[in-house]
């Protein structure tokens, strides 16, 4: 092992990642040769072939795997290294999105844009969930490169550019041990004998918006201090919420939705912002293939 160069580590790293050695090289901003000999060498070092090569890529071997293991604590050494470089800041881009946001609306559309274009194999994206605000400032003070806001909160700074990318309504969700749950064919009004329950920051920055429009009147109103609350009330069968289907009540198997009808046509706008005179280059490609300008 101590004759491994640091070079060596860091391309069989990105190569554990990849199907293939030109699909590392680009990861790594060098060429499918300088990879291709960096882990021969390695494999030399180590007395056996760490990756089987094949016509459409490349498959790590069980020596790779365990080697892999075996230089995790040497990972988090680079990582704490080049973490704290100004230079390796440089080679990625921060993204904040605000904790209100549909996530299954909102992430797969901006996500799969930059996949489509091939730019996770040139840049690291760190990802980051506050609130609206948190956000704002962040892309203010530089600590995020590109932040996801709600657009009925647009920040109406000059410093500050917006960019809508996509709207969603919200939906009522309640527990699947709710009287609501066993009947065939629910209809808006079988909601309106159940209480809402809301969180107390809804409640006071939305002026009960959301509550106001819906398409039938609740039994009453629940107000709880957080988010993590709203589904350990859902889980008593009691009460049902509305919000815009947050993934972590999307993905919860023990809570089901309900898509408010299309007359109800309240939306949630999400809006991209960003430091106007922020330099970094992957803001700007970010940006071209989002379409912003």
């Amino acid at each position: 092992m101590k004759n491994i160069s640091l070079q060596q580590i860091l391309y069989f790293r990105i190569t554990m990642k990849c199907s293939s050695f030109a699909q590392a090289a680009d990861l790594a901003y060098t060429t499918q040769s300088t990879i291709s000999k960096n882990i021969a060498s390695l494999e030399k070092i180590i007395g056996e072939p760490l990756f089987i090569r094949q016509k459409k890529g490349i498959i790590p071997t069980q020596k790779a795997i365990f080697l892999n293991l075996e230089l995790s604590e040497v990972y988090d050494k680079l990582d704490s290294l080049f973490n704290s470089s100004p230079q390796y800041k440089q080679e990625g881009i921060t993204v904040s999105f605000c904790q209100n946001i549909d996530f299954p609306s909102a992430i797969p559309e901006f996500f799969s844009l930059l996949a489509a274009d091939g730019f996770f194999s040139r840049a690291d994206i760190k990802l980051h969930c506050y609130e609206n605000e948190t956000v704002v400032n962040g892309v203010l003070n530089g600590s995020y490169d590109l932040g996801f806001i709600l657009s009925d909160t647009n920040v109406s700074n000059p410093n500050i550019k917006l960019h809508t990318i996509v709207s969603t309504a919200p939906q009522i969700f309640f527990s699947v041990n709710s009287p609501l749950n066993q009947k065939e064919n629910l209809t808006i009004n079988d909601f309106s004998s159940y209480p809402i329950v809301t969180t107390r920051y809804l409640i006071e920055k939305n002026d009960y918006r959301m509550i106001n429009l819906l398409p039938f009147a609740p039994k009453g109103i629940e107000i709880v201090e957080s988010y993590d609350d709203i589904p350990l009330h859902l889980a008593t069968g009691r009460y049902i919420t509305l919000l815009r289907p947050y993934v972590y009540l999307a993905n919860d198997r023990n809570i089901v939705s309900y898509k408010l009808p299309d007359t109800y046509n309240l939306t949630q706008g999400v809006t991209m912002i960003w430091f106007q005179n922020n330099k970094n280059k992957y803001l700007k490609k970010i940006l071209s293939i989002m379409g912003a300008k």
